[in-house]
């Protein structure tokens, strides 16, 4: 009951709001979506391009574009790909500088949308999703998970939840991404704030972090790449298609399951000065459908369809009925550094 009062918070705050328990049938949806595409790829047709910004790996775009273009022909297709800030910064320049740059903003990111540079566009497949927003759809959820090498911890000396990683006994051992960039565990540290509600609690864990004398990492790709090659037991956090790739590669890393998954959504959003708006819209839409899931699941990441079979579900990686947490603080994602400043940064650096 707890974590669905957090993610009822979430989706208030954002003005998410879950589907209707009674799923539309598959077939109402699929109509929904082809009567909708056919008006959409024509005009996307004229317009002829489609360019995406997204914070992913750029694999993961070659194969969503590749994909959207064997689906609608004719639509020529370019993307960008940064960092969250390096993101966030080009596309307020190119917006404040009236620029039609940018068609799609794929991932996740909050301050656009209060800066007035996206245009709200809501899916007609909004009872298909886990999670629907009226400003942009949600195409994948992002899981955070706690990976461990399998040759440097035994399973009975894996911590038993993620606050159990700040125990004195991994010193030296943990892969810990900078709390103070912005990145996964500053989310992961915003959201576990509100999940706990006990400041006392919540300041112990990040000195406990802080007193494990481990380099902090700029990059959770690059720090679960040293996780991979053993110089780590522990990355704190890493993204689960990450591992869930690294484990089909039949590499030494699994997941601790005592740790449960904390989520946030990861949406395609439509530039406000998209030059090919259509073309945006087509490609936002169809990456909601099971083809468009599909592709998404191809490249490990996770779905936000309901019931959509996936080696990246939290039920088949954790378990029917699992506990989650979703990531819910307002503060932090309408200003990180501003949050970060305030809470995490006099207990971090003192």
């Amino acid at each position: 009951m707890k974590a669905k009062k957090i993610l009822a918070v979430f989706l208030f705050v954002y003005g998410l709001v879950l589907p209707s328990v009674t799923d539309v049938a598959a077939a109402e949806l699929d109509a929904r979506f082809e009567k909708l595409a056919k008006d959409l790829y024509a005009n996307a047709k004229a317009e002829g391009s489609l360019v995406l910004y997204t914070v992913w790996d750029v694999e993961h775009a070659r194969v969503l574009l590749a994909a959207f273009s064997k689906r609608f022909p004719g639509i020529s297709t370019a993307y960008w790909q940064g960092t969250r800030s390096e993101l966030t910064t080009r596309v307020l320049t190119e917006f404040q500088g009236n620029q039609s740059s940018v068609d799609v903003i794929l991932g996740e990111e909050f301050v656009l949308q209060a800066a007035g540079a996206l245009s709200p566009y809501q899916t007609v497949q909004q009872d298909a999703l886990i999670l629907h927003d009226p400003v942009a759809p949600v195409v994948s959820v992002q899981i955070q998970a706690l990976p461990y090498n399998t040759k440097k911890l035994k399973p009975n000396e894996l911590p038993k939840s993620w606050e159990d990683v700040a125990n004195p006994k991994f010193k030296g051992m943990v892969a810990l991404d900078d709390p103070m960039r912005g990145g996964p565990l500053s989310a992961m540290l915003a959201g576990l704030k509100d999940e706990w509600k006990d400041d006392a609690r919540w300041t112990k864990f990040v000195r406990g972090l802080k007193a494990l004398n481990v380099t902090v990492h700029k990059s959770t790709s690059a720090m679960f790449r040293l996780l991979v090659a053993g110089e780590y037991a522990l990355a704190l956090p890493a993204l689960l298609h990450d591992v869930v790739h690294e484990k089909e590669q039949v590499t030494p890393v699994d997941i601790v399951k005592a740790a449960f998954p904390i989520i946030s959504p990861q949406q395609a959003k439509i530039y406000a000065k998209a030059a090919h708006p259509s073309a945006g819209k087509l490609f936002a839409e169809w990456l909601v459908t099971p083809e468009g899931q599909t592709a998404m699941d191809s490249v490990g990441r996770s779905s936000s369809r309901k019931n959509f079979k996936a080696k990246t579900s939290i039920a088949n990686v954790w378990g029917s009925g699992a506990k989650t947490v979703a990531i819910a603080n307002k503060a932090f994602f309408e200003d990180p550094r501003k949050w970060l400043d305030a809470n995490v940064k006099p207990v971090w650096e003192n």
